[in-house]
């Protein structure tokens, strides 16, 4: 089964690459990811590849795919807009599983994830929430699984 991981970029590492984590831990382990960036964060996206790499293998599945689309305007809402579509119709017809992880980048870019895999009807909507700001930053193996939560947005609504 073709299972899909789309994402944004973000200023730092931690949101990106908790959800991932969370989602593996979880049972649900990509072969296949997708990420949006911008030019200023094009160094911390080299960063959080390796990273999901790494994250992807050590939860037993085989290194993904990572393809990493580049938009020039951060506010350009159709790029962002394509982007998803795109990801979400990679591998149609055949059996999949897409997941839409709305926790890293602007919350614009989070907006527009959200009603597109809703729209999309993506099989899952992914967003980490932190119980206190105490974690901000740090990575998931660090956290209490106490202090965070892996919600399933299309369990929810």
């Amino acid at each position: 089964m073709e299972r899909i991981w789309i994402t944004n970029g973000s200023t730092s590492i931690a949101p990106v690459v908790n959800p991932l984590a969370a989602a593996c831990h979880d049972g649900y382990v990509p072969n296949t990811i997708y990420i949006l960036e911008n030019p200023l964060i094009s160094k911390v996206t080299e960063l959080v590849t390796t990273m999901m790499k790494t994250i992807v293998t050590a939860a037993g599945g085989d290194e993904p795919e990572i393809t990493v689309e580049q938009i020039d305007d951060e506010v350009d809402f159709d790029a962002i807009t394509s982007y998803l579509q795109d990801a979400i119709a990679t591998g149609e017809g055949v059996d999949r599983e897409v997941a839409v992880d709305v926790t890293p980048g602007r919350k614009f870019w989070s907006i527009i994830s959200f009603q597109v895999g809703i729209s999309k009807d993506v099989d899952h909507l992914f967003y980490i929430h932190l119980e206190t700001g105490e974690y901000f930053g740090q990575v998931f193996p660090e956290i209490p699984r106490t202090a965070i939560n892996l919600i399933d947005f299309t369990e929810e609504i």
